[in-house]
């Protein structure tokens, strides 16, 4: 259900800062929903450090509010933020009851009953009724994760944080926790973080997704968007694995850039808002966005149209859904190119002349030098 209008997001930092060396950002999230961050460095030190600073267990600059509440200098535990992941390992010597009633007994606030009513209820919530009694070792990487995940709702916090919580899964159970979360949230009503540096993960985990790079948030948008209109290089690199060329901005009108590459062609793709006339630009376009002509032998040098750029097929390998093409462009620029399997073999000779394009929506042109949104 969307949160009323006018309501106060179950989540709100402001000036937030992860790293020492990161901007500072604001990040919404409304109550009952789950938020995908993805991590695009090359470690999850932002990841980590968010986990950290929400919890209170690292300093962090910025405020962090929940339902309106300034939380920013209360202590670890008294936030009503709770989480999950590997800097939180279960306890090998207690058993899977003794695990998930640990955070409460820590505090000595609730009275016997209460305990033993909110541990029923997370048991059957997660479905761990039947291993109460088993120790960690003895259990499946997806239900040690289903303990993990009880031990902080037993705390019913305002806020989850998920930091990789599947890390190490088989790709079959990470599947089913990923569906359980979601059933989860529709039923309690959860409102979550999902950290992760897996990109199926963040696409299968929420329909909003914000992208992280090491500290920098470059931008949050849901999957069409990110794909379609990323706001920076790498956010199009990281998500869609775009093919990025490098252009001169010849002429601008409205929204779309005309471009000459190195290789002589002239070509259109959607501006940024920071482009100029005569900037370097770096074209940003997805595999499965371009299109593949392979003219006849006598037609190859007659088929061009305004647009198209000649190539010559590196090698194509077949992967049942798609079958995925190497294009080297005169320049000596490689192209990756994802195709349904309509090609016969034949087709996809090595060494093949052929002709690329796309449409202008489907790229887009950035400053060379743009890195951070």
């Amino acid at each position: 259900m969307p949160p009323a209008h006018g309501s106060l997001p179950a989540l709100a930092l402001t000036d937030f800062t992860v790293l020492p060396k990161a901007s500072p950002f604001a990040l919404r999230l409304s109550s009952g929903c789950c938020m995908a961050l993805l991590g695009i460095g090359s470690a999850t030190d932002d990841l980590n450090a968010l986990t950290e600073a929400l919890a209170g267990r690292r300093p962090a600059s910025g405020q962090v509010c929940l339902h309106g509440v300034d939380v920013s200098h209360r202590s670890q535990g008294h936030r009503g933020i709770a989480t999950v992941g590997g800097h939180a390992p279960l306890f090998d010597h207690l058993s899977v009851s003794d695990n998930i009633l640990f955070p409460l007994r820590a505090t000595g606030l609730l009275s016997p009953a209460e305990i033993s009513r909110r541990r029923d209820e997370v048991l059957a919530l997660t479905g761990l009724d039947a291993v109460r009694s088993c120790f960690p070792p003895a259990l499946s990487t997806e239900q040690v994760f289903r303990v993990a995940l009880a031990r902080a709702l037993i705390t019913s916090p305002d806020l989850l944080v998920l930091n990789q919580p599947l890390k190490g899964m088989p790709a079959q159970a990470a599947k089913r926790s990923l569906a359980f979360l979601e059933r989860l949230r529709q039923a309690i009503g959860l409102t979550s973080l999902f950290l992760t540096s897996d990109r199926t993960e963040a696409f299968m985990a929420a329909n909003t997704i914000g992208v992280l790079d090491q500290g920098h948030l470059l931008q949050v948008a849901d999957a069409p968007t990110l794909l379609n209109r990323p706001a920076t290089p790498a956010v199009a690199l990281a998500l869609g694995d775009a093919n990025i060329l490098t252009g001169k901005v010849l002429r601008l009108e409205d929204d779309v850039a005309e471009l000459r590459l190195p290789s002589g062609e002239t070509v259109e793709a959607m501006a940024d808002g920071d482009l100029a006339e005569h900037d370097l630009a770096s074209i940003c376009i997805l595999p499965d966005r371009l299109s593949v002509l392979f003219p006849r032998q006598m037609e190859a040098d007659n088929s061009a149209e305004a647009g198209d750029l000649p190539c010559t097929l590196v090698s194509a390998h077949h992967l049942g859904h798609t079958i995925i093409l190497r294009m080297r462009l005169r320049d000596g620029t490689e192209i990756t190119v994802n195709r349904p399997p309509v090609h016969t073999p034949r087709e996809l000779s090595a060494g093949r002349p052929a002709l690329l394009a796309w449409q202008t929506r489907n790229a887009t042109a950035f400053p060379m030098d743009k890195k951070t949104s």
